[in-house]
């Protein structure tokens, strides 16, 4: 099985376990109960029996008391877990060796050609050696040729030279012996005297018996340094050829520093590198030489410092011998970790079965996504559970009741993943959540913790209040951050005794200009003095149930169910029932609180519901 075809098994398996976890629980009654027995069949213990996770069997008495037992679904469920992420690990590293196999046939196929390009040049080079010595050669046997023509010609003028005074000579000589025959002697000593006086003439002339010529041929000087040097220069290193940059690899990255690769796919001799660093910006108009820095390394890696966080730089290199510079490389684009993000406590907000936590990203760019690491407080080993791939700044998780959690949030890029936010700590004892300041009329103030509410004996000019499109204008109120769960929550509001006040629930919604209570989108209890008692109203659409309260509640306690469509008010501390609101809430609703008069108000959150509350 090759790597490809294993990555696809794993791919498989993975949707398969996640079609399994999206189909659990579904299916009609009959195949449930099919299921069941089935089960109680296989498993003397029955479904619901304890499970030893670290045994990976049925936890029976006797069994290690440090060993966790879970239920059959819970244990079922975690191995689920460690099994995809071992399936998640195993892909990533079958993809590592993907690329890895993909980079060394990309490097067969490099030296090869590198070879055949070699192999041409050597061979171009011994041609144009053979050439010149061909052009050298011929010219030497043309000088050749020409000292032999030179020779000839002047040995055969000496030749004739030397033929012509032969021929004078023996003419002298032919006649002196005519004279010397010759009997008349007057007619003898006439004609002897020019004849001698011609034999001493020709006597006294120099004759040339020494050859003119050199019988030896002067060597012509063949100038040899141009093929010397073509000689020489088959050893000579080339020029290194463009390098190639490495694309990124995963957690190779911090905040502040890249591990920047590059490959010379080739036999090329390189004395040293230079790599070139530039950050990218929005404002590509600003960019400059000077924002270029440039680093001489000697090594195909560098580990380059003193960068911004979550930023963008591009890079490319050149190679240098002692023949000269290579082309640059083709430019990468590497990016830095991101900077841990910042968890908003007081945005945060949780109850029995959920939390909605909100961060700031901490980064100037924008964030790939974010992972949520939680983990139980009262386990002190690594993070149990984490979300991937959150796309925004905040995240509902679904938690177990009666539990506390610690939970990190990490910013992630193609650089990795930053460093943990500081941690918060959540407990799901009950609904805890804080006061919306954007909500509250100009004249309330909310402090700094956000649980009280305050409206001062000062009387503000509609002309100095600055509204804004989520504050109410007309009713002095505010609402609360309740978390978006349909479930059950419970919290409670201390009331002064001279406090008039609205507390209840309204929509996200509701009409900003209209009192809590009047419209069709809020329900509240409402308190009035009156000249003769404390008056208690508990509105909805302008209209009131007829109840009578003869005990003043100065803490209230307010549970809203959703699953039975209700709202009720309780005194706090007497345990008492004031009222309860029947409806439908077609839509998640918010608390709020409101002050008809100055006052104050306290809200108490996080609290356990109790249980003449639930029981009921």
């Amino acid at each position: 099985m090759d790597m490809y075809e294993m990555r696809g098994r794993l791919q498989v398996i993975a949707e398969e376990m996640a079609v399994s976890e999206d189909e659990e629980g579904e299916g009609d009654e009959e195949s449930f109960v099919m299921v069941s027995k089935r089960q109680a069949t296989s498993d003397s213990s029955g479904p619901a029996a304890p499970f030893c996770r670290d045994c990976i069997t049925p936890a029976q008495s006797g069994h290690p008391p440090n060993h966790r037992v879970l239920s059959l679904q819970e244990a079922a469920q975690d191995m689920k877990t460690e099994l995809s992420q071992s399936c998640s690990r195993l892909t990533e590293k079958i993809s590592q060796m993907e690329n890895f196999a993909s980079n060394l046939e990309e490097i067969f196929i490099t030296v090869e050609e590198n070879f055949g390009r070699q192999e041409q040049n050597l061979e171009q080079h011994y041609s144009d050696v053979l050439q010149t010595l061909s052009q050298r050669n011929s010219e030497n046997s043309t000088t050749l040729q020409d000292q032999k023509k030179q020779k000839l010609e002047a040995l055969y003028g000496q030749l004739l030279a030397c033929g012509h005074l032969l021929d004078t000579s023996k003419e002298l000589i032919e006649s002196a012996q005519e004279l010397h025959r010759c009997q008349n002697k007057r007619a003898f000593l006439q004609a002897v005297m020019p004849v001698i006086k011609r034999i001493e003439d020709f006597a006294k002339e120099e004759v040339e018996l020494k050859v003119g010529v050199s019988m030896d041929f002067t060597t012509p000087t063949a100038d040899l340094s141009a093929v010397k040097q073509m000689m020489e220069s088959i050893n000579v290193v080339p020029a290194p050829s463009a390098p190639v940059m490495n694309p990124q690899v995963v957690n190779s990255a911090t905040t502040t520093s890249l591990r920047v690769c590059w490959s010379l796919f080739s036999d090329d001799t390189v004395d040293f590198y230079q790599l070139y660093c530039r950050q990218i910006s929005e404002d590509i108009t600003t960019e400059t030489e000077q924002d270029v820095s440039v680093r001489r390394v000697k090594e195909t890696h560098c580990v380059v410092t003193d960068l911004l966080p979550n930023a963008q730089y591009e890079f490319w290199v050149t190679a240098t011998n002692t023949t000269g510079i290579s082309p640059a490389s083709e430019r990468a684009v590497y990016m830095t970790v991101p900077s841990p993000p910042v968890i908003k406590l007081q945005e945060c907000v949780s109850c029995l079965e959920a939390a909605l936590i909100r961060w700031d990203s901490g980064n100037t760019n924008p964030v790939e996504s974010y992972t949520l690491e939680l983990s139980k407080a009262d386990n002190h080993s690594s993070v149990t559970e984490s979300i991937v791939a959150i796309p925004t700044c905040e995240c509902l998780v679904q938690l177990q009741p009666w539990k506390r959690y610690i939970i990190n949030i990490r910013a992630v890029n193609i650089g990795g993943a930053s460093e943990r936010s500081q941690p918060i700590t959540i407990s799901t004892t009950g609904t805890f959540f804080h006061l919306l300041k954007e909500t509250a009329h100009p004249s309330l103030s909310v402090s700094p913790d956000g649980f009280t509410m305050f409206y001062l004996d000062e009387d503000l000019l509609i002309s100095e209040m600055v509204f804004s499109d989520t504050a109410f204008s007309s009713c002095v109120a505010v609402l609360g951050d309740l978390i978006p769960v349909r479930g059950q929550h419970y919290w409670e509001v201390e009331v002064d005794e001279w406090a008039e006040y609205r507390v209840g629930v309204a929509y996200e919604d509701t009409q900003r200009t209209s009192y809590l209570g009047a419209n069709a989108t809020s329900w509240c209890m409402r308190h009035v003095l009156t000249p003769s008692r404390h008056k208690y109203e508990f509105l909805h659409n302008g209209w009131s149930a007829d109840v009578r309260i003869t005990v003043q509640p100065f803490r209230i306690g307010v549970f809203l169910d959703y699953e039975r469509g209700t709202l009720s008010f309780y005194n706090a501390l007497l345990r008492q029932h004031l009222h309860t609101f029947s409806c439908c809430f077609h839509h998640y609703v918010l608390p709020c609180f409101a002050l008809d008069k100055p006052g104050a108000l306290t809200l108490h959150t996080g609290l356990t519901a109790p249980k003449y509350i639930t029981h009921t």
